[in-house]
Order: C-alpha cells, then structure tokens, then sequence
C-alpha cells in the first residue's frame, strides 16, 4: 500500500487519467460495431504506446523493458477482454463495466511496472 500513495503512483494517476479515457472512449466506440477481443486489442495497443512513452519520460522517468511492457499490455488484454465479456454478458452496460475493471487494471499495470519494468 505504500507504493500506492508514492510520488510515482500520482504522476501515474495524472498522466494515465487521459490515456486512459482516451483509449476507453475508443473502446467505446469499437464496441459498438467490433467484436469485444478486436475493440479491446485496439484500445489496448493506442493505450500501450501512450502509457510507455508517459511511463519512461513522466512517470518513472527510467528506460524499462520493452519486452516486459509488451507482456503486460498482452497480460492486460486479455484480463480486460474475459473480464469485460463476463460483466457484459451479465447485462452490464459496456460503460459500467469498462469502470469497473479501470481501477482493477491500473493498480495491477502500476505495481507490475514499478517492480519489474521500470525497475
């Protein structure tokens, strides 16, 4: 819990916040012609080169791993991918489920990439 209310964990929180609604609004948009696993790898890959670049020169301000990172956005892919068809297929609605899985994947991609990619 303590790396949760670091310096690092609030330039993520601030630069991630438009990343993310940037990339969720264009899951959004997918969502209502695509398949889930098509609208969610695409929102994931504009995600991904947005948070690295934020990660290595804002947030972290280090060089990481790439390969590492690119393990993470396939890891946090497919979990919002089966998650995202389980709340939806419950009857929530594409945005209310997106909002609940938010917290879930950003804490998780933060602890993972402060420990092991940004090391």
């Amino acid at each position: 819990m303590k790396q949760l209310k670091s310096g690092p964990f609030i330039r993520f929180l601030i630069a991630g916040a438009s990343n993310t609604l940037i990339s969720n609004y264009i899951l959004l948009l997918l969502l209502s012609f695509a398949p889930i696993g098509a609208a969610t790898l695409a929102s994931q890959a504009f995600h991904a080169f947005g948070g690295y670049l934020a990660s290595k020169y804002g947030i972290f301000k280090r060089k990481g791993r790439p390969i590492q990172y690119a393990f993470l956005v396939l890891f946090s892919w497919i979990n919002q991918w089966f998650i995202l068809k389980i709340i939806i297929n419950l009857g929530v609605r594409p945005v209310f489920a997106i909002c609940i899985i938010i917290p879930i994947l950003a804490i998780t991609s933060f602890l993972i990439q402060k420990n092991m990619i940004f090391k």
